[in-house]
């Protein structure tokens, strides 16, 4: 008759020692200094996503923006990175659009209107949130629109209001298209 191994029987190197589970003091000790650390980081409460713009401005704010953008006469293209939404990934893109001669012909933009819509809508237009849709005119050297009743849309991002990336990509395609050029433009 064999008997069963006793523990006595087993080498010592095959013998494993079984991780002990943690016990529920040790867990709610580890929630505890979660919860704790999660406070710490928050400020005064908030969410670290809230965002806080100013309603009544929101039309200026983005009129700004879309005319320092569109301003096509003032060939600074650092400032028109800063308006536009990761605008240094189209930093390259910006200055092909400037170096052309028809860029001169468009001196900025009028804003009829700026509403922010829902988390929903921002999403499906792949603009981050809050968003807002822009309705506006890009206008000539004249001040009269030679591009008129555009439909785009800006984001909130750093506390100001910015030109949204797929608003610029679809004029750049447009410029791409007029110069000859296939494909999409860089950074888009």
């Amino acid at each position: 008759m064999t008997r069963a191994p006793q523990r006595s029987d087993t080498p010592r190197a095959y013998r494993q020692r079984v991780p002990r589970r943690p016990g529920r003091t040790t867990v709610g000790a580890l929630l505890g200094a979660m919860a704790i650390a999660i406070a710490a980081c928050s400020s005064g409460g908030n969410s670290a996503t809230t965002v806080t713009y100013n309603p009544a401005t929101v039309q200026t704010d983005v009129s700004t923006s879309y005319n320092t953008l569109f301003n096509l006469a003032n060939k600074d293209v650092n400032a028109k990175v800063a308006v536009i939404q990761d605008g240094a990934t189209l930093k390259t893109a910006m200055s092909q659009a400037l170096a052309a001669p028809i860029s001169s012909s468009s001196a900025g933009a009028t804003v009829h209107s700026a509403s922010v819509v829902s988390d929903s809508t921002c999403t499906s237009k792949h603009v981050p949130t809050p968003c807002a849709a822009v309705n506006y005119d890009i206008n000539g050297t004249n001040g009269a629109a030679i591009l008129p009743n555009n439909t785009g849309y800006a984001t909130f991002q750093n506390g100001k209001w910015l030109v949204a990336k797929v608003t610029i990509c679809v004029l750049l395609g447009l410029f791409n298209q007029t110069e000859g050029k296939s494909g999409t433009p860089q950074g888009c």
